[in-house]
């Protein structure tokens, strides 16, 4: 198939992915002026079953259930269309690793990442929810990590869509292993089979394997009859037994007897605090490159094994508060890679200046290089090191009084609304490396998006309770 220049106002400017049903091409909005994402399927495929029951007319469908919804966790659409030989989808732009992928590399994600990327997608479906759209078909594949750290939902090609033609749909289009009992049976089924999808994943990522294994016959079988070994029961899992009673619920065989929305699913998960958790010195590992289709892996770096899980290894020549300062900024580029690149960096670069460009090297843009340096500049205080083993002096870096609790608590709080549970441990670490309240605020500001958002929650952070 001759690629095309353009789809509709779209100019195609390469090929992301190519499926049975069509092709997934790069392309770029003239009028918005950034890339897009173009879904196409040949016209030819389009057909007027307006069931859903057919493979080609998800297409349409995805178009109307996407359309309707504005979230940042979901893949936006922005435009179906048509033209004499293709119809066409075009979309956000991703740069992203299906989750999938992601699990591949590391089955047991630590547990704080489970909690965000869990609170993240049970955001994103109340969304979707709200607006009458079930997706239908939860899985790690229809989830995208971005280089940020963003889980995005995709794939709403089988998605019912409340109040319209399509609830006719044949209810056992799914995933096997993924499909709540009454997508298998038949029954009537409602938001409540995303809520039993979303469990199912959440055991994945805790025990390192689904719930449900098997021949497709054998996991019909076991998702309609069988409950599955709770997750503290799983030795080589490792994990609390505070997820037994929440996975039990989401899992339940009857919908009335899950959560009655997934808002209910994700306050269950915030009830869990990491506080008193050890340090394990894990790190997700977020590798970014240049596709639309999954793009970004996330693993798990062990210490050296001659080392204490709970060690952490100083750099020669620099001070750990000023190190970590660094990643604090980075981190809102790159994601979780940042501590990763800053101590590589540190081990052969002794001054701030050298360290920055050599960091800035792993940045996209001259813009984001400027921006990093700008925020480098504003975090450190102008700290920096002449040479291996000399002390570093940061503005602004006396040592004040302790930080009072209720304070801690307060801000706490503030930032689990941000965030969700992993507010816990980020409160956690900065209150032990500030010495000052307006340093341990800053810390926390930095886990914010942008300078907007930042912003934002600083003043919610200095607001007296």
């Amino acid at each position: 198939m001759t690629q095309p220049e353009r789809l509709g106002k779209y100019p195609i400017t390469g090929v992301l992915g190519k499926g049975a049903m069509g092709v997934v091409y790069k392309a770029f909005d003239p009028v918005i002026n950034r890339p897009v994402a173009i879904k196409t399927i040949h016209k030819a495929l389009i057909g007027q079953d307006l069931s859903g029951s057919s493979t080609t007319a998800r297409f349409k469908n995805e178009a109307r259930a996407v359309g309707r919804l504005s979230h940042p966790g979901i893949v936006a659409i922005y435009e179906y269309g048509e033209d004499e030989s293709t119809a066409y989808i075009a979309m956000e732009y991703v740069e992203g690793r299906t989750l999938s992928q992601i699990l591949r590399n590391s089955p047991r994600p630590p547990e704080c990442d489970v909690l965000t990327l869990m609170d993240q997608l049970l955001a994103a479906l109340d969304c979707a929810h709200k607006a009458g759209v079930w997706h239908r078909d939860i899985k790690p594949a229809n989830l995208i990590v971005t280089n940020a750290g963003q889980l995005k939902v995709t794939d709403f090609g089988i998605a019912r869509i409340e109040s319209v033609v399509l609830t006719q749909i044949t209810s056992t289009i799914g995933t096997p292993g993924y499909m709540a009992p009454e997508q298998y049976t038949g029954e009537n089924i409602d938001h409540r089979t995303d809520v039993f999808a979303a469990g199912v994943l959440l055991y994945g990522m805790l025990v390192g394997h689904p719930p449900f294994q098997g021949s497709a016959e054998t996991i019909m079988y076991k998702v309609v009859n069988e409950n599955p070994t709770p997750p503290s029961k799983v030795s080589e899992a490792g994990r609390s037994a505070f997820y037994d009673p929440i996975i039990a619920k989401a899992l339940a065989k009857k919908p009335e007897q899950r959560y009655a929305n997934v808002a209910d699913f994700r306050a269950a998960l915030a009830q869990r605090d990491l506080s008193d958790e050890p340090d394990t010195g894990e790190t997700t590992v977020i590798v970014v490159s240049d596709h639309y289709a999954p793009t970004v892996a996330i693993g798990v770096l062990e210490p050296p094994s001659n080392l204490p899980r709970s060690a952490s290894t100083a750099i020669p020549g620099w001070d750990p508060a000023t190190l970590h300062q660094i990643e604090l900024a980075l981190a809102s580029f790159v994601g979780p890679m940042a501590k990763v690149l800053v101590r590589q960096a540190a081990k052969t670069h002794f001054d701030l200046p050298t360290l920055t460009t050599a960091i800035g090297q792993h940045l996209s843009t001259d813009e984001d290089r400027k921006r990093f340096s700008a925020k480098l500049g504003a975090t450190t205080g102008g700290s920096r090191i002449t040479s291996p083993g000399s002390k570093v002096t940061t503005a602004g870096s006396a040592v004040g009084q302790p930080l009072a609790p209720e304070m801690v608590a307060a801000a706490q709080r503030v930032l689990t609304s941000h965030m969700g549970p992993i507010a816990a441990i980020v409160v956690k670490k900065a209150a032990a490396k500030a010495s000052t309240q307006e340093q341990f605020f800053s810390l926390l500001a930095e886990q914010a998006g942008d300078d907007a958002e930042r912003a934002q929650l600083l003043a919610a952070l200095r607001k007296k309770p």
